[in-house]
């Protein structure tokens, strides 16, 4: 199944108002709790539009490449307190995330013999690794583009602050996925592969801090 043909109409309709709703929620807290201009949304929509869709897609993608069904599921309580929050001055993001199952059975030899068992699970571990990989790597890779484009690019206007703003994002993002706790995608990378975990969170997370500090924005 191809990309285009994997998107169901509920996961465009989640995608979308998802991204309404972080649009709204960035572009009031950035602007001082006021209604936001045109500018400041098309500033906004460039990072959370990069940071943000191409993250989850991302996971998809990648998911689907090893045969599994996935989709973005909105995350309606965490869309509306991502608006109301930050009208009071922060954000606590929560917009949702790619539900993913298992669309193949395993083979019939996998249910019986345990070295069978022993290799459908490190498949399955290695499966993990690179959909749970692919959202923060991403938002990496987009880090990169962005601050390349501030280097080259022009040094005031529109275009130099939705880059500055989606380099910013996207650092965010990748550092805090990255992070090995919970449900985040870093836990599942450091479960999965610790060297790996080392080798891209350390570096997104220690690039990070300065933004996390207050000391870059």
């Amino acid at each position: 199944m191809s990309f285009a043909g994997g998107i169901s109409s509920a996961e465009l309709k989640d995608l979308l108002l998802s991204l309404i709703a972080l649009v709204i929620a960035f572009s009031v807290m950035i602007g001082g709790r006021s209604i936001p201009g045109i500018e400041m949304i098309l500033i906004v929509t460039v990072g959370v539009g990069t940071g943000f869709l191409l993250h989850e897609i991302a996971h998809k993608v990648v998911a689907m490449r090893f045969g599994y069904w996935a989709e973005y599921r909105a995350n309606m309580t965490g869309l509306i307190l991502a608006v109301v929050l930050a009208f009071a001055g922060f954000i606590f993001a929560a917009p949702g995330a790619v539900m993913i199952s298992r669309s193949r059975a395993p083979q019939e030899f996998y249910m019986h013999d345990p070295f069978g068992q022993a290799e459908l699970e490190r498949e399955i571990k290695k499966e993990t690794l690179w959909i749970s990989l692919a959202g923060p790597v991403t938002n990496i890779a987009l880090a990169v583009v962005f601050f390349l484009f501030l280097l080259i690019g022009p040094s005031s206007g529109v275009l130099h602050q939705a880059a500055n703003f989606a380099l910013v994002i996207n650092l965010t993002l990748a550092a805090f996925n990255m992070l090995p706790f919970g449900p985040l995608d870093g836990k599942k990378v450091f479960d999965s592969n610790r060297v790996i975990w080392a080798a891209v969170g350390v570096p997104a997370i220690l690039m990070a801090l300065p933004i996390y500090l207050g000391m870059f924005w």
